[in-house]
């Protein structure tokens, strides 16, 4: 990282970060360049939750190729500046890779969907079985983080 002092290399407030974003833009190996989507998501314990249709392009990107990258942030604020190059921005973020995989246990797929139920502030969800049924659930094996504080 050019500015080491921005950098966070601590593994829980890299996890604070996360808890704070709202939205996760989530990378997709595609052909002639990357796939990025805004999804909702959860974390736990190493791993990100994404909840899916049960086809798409998200799905039919994942199953080519599982390698994924990630970018969140959180607590931002734009600084207004007298001139155009005055602005600046304040804000927590981080940025990662990862091995998606679609969830097929039953228990898992519950415990990851409670995970982004948690995430969006909602501690104890009521699932419509018809939802659940037609609900699939991309777990993510986050295999690097790098988080850094701007501004």
């Amino acid at each position: 990282m050019r500015r080491a002092e921005r950098e966070i290399v601590e593994r829980m407030e890299m996890e604070a970060i996360l808890s704070r974003a709202d939205v996760l833009s989530l990378a997709l190996c595609d052909e002639p360049a990357p796939y990025v989507i805004p999804v909702s998501f959860g974390y736990e314990e190493g791993t990100l939750y994404v909840h899916s249709a049960p086809r798409g392009l998200k799905l039919d990107l994942i199953a080519r190729d599982p390698h994924v990258g990630f970018s969140a942030h959180a607590d931002y604020a734009l600084v207004r500046g007298d001139a155009a190059c005055d602005f600046a921005v304040r804000a927590s973020s981080v940025v990662g890779t990862g091995i998606a995989r679609v969830v097929t246990d039953e228990r898992e797929k519950l415990r990851g969907l409670n995970a982004i139920m948690r995430h969006y502030g909602e501690s104890r969800p009521v699932y419509r079985q018809e939802t659940l049924a037609r609900t699939c659930l991309v777990a993510i094996a986050v295999q690097s983080m790098r988080a850094k504080r701007f501004g």
